[in-house]
């Protein structure tokens, strides 16, 4: 089969919608709207846009739950929490009612594991005591996405400390 560069480039641009979303979905997955987006970029009409999208639905190619899904869990393998995923997905195009119902899938605990994990990766327990690290932990934490209440949980009430130490 012939590499796709080494043919003549009118060949290539008579390329279908649905082929060039192929060729698109055999480098990554993308969301609906991602997808509708970069093949009306490439010159297709909206009506030839939302068929091949339908069509793609229709074949399985296409699942934004599922992109959702995977995405949610990567980003909490890599430390990121709720707000900061939900800002990720909804980035990519991702609907927010799928959004939602994915995030609502997963409960408070797992997030505050979630954090635990991550902290505990970054920080040694002992270096936690201090209250500046403490104040740099709580920092990190909120900037990845976690609500402020599951990094209260998590680093307890020793924060008071941390925020009159760095006040001074």
């Amino acid at each position: 089969m012939k590499n796709l560069q080494s043919t003549p480039r009118h060949i290539q641009l008579s390329l279908t919608p649905l082929d060039y979303a192929y060729r698109l979905l055999a480098q990554r997955a993308y969301s609906e709207s991602q997808l509708a987006e970069k093949i009306l970029a490439k010159g297709f009409t909206e009506a030839a846009v939302s068929r091949t999208i339908a069509r793609l639905k229709e074949q399985g190619y296409l699942n934004d739950a599922l992109l959702a899904a995977d995405q949610v869990e990567r980003l909490r393998r890599r430390g990121f929490g709720n707000e900061q995923i939900r800002a990720k997905l909804v980035q990519k195009g991702i609907d927010q009612s799928t959004v939602e119902s994915t995030l609502a899938s997963t409960s408070s605990h797992d997030e505050q594991e979630n954090a635990s994990r991550f902290l505990a990766s970054r920080f040694s327990p002992d270096a936690l005591k201090q209250p500046k690290i403490a104040a740099r932990a709580f920092r990190l934490l909120l900037s990845r996405g976690y609500s402020q209440d599951v990094v209260e949980q998590l680093l307890g009430s020793g924060l008071d400390c941390a925020w009159n130490t760095e006040e001074e």
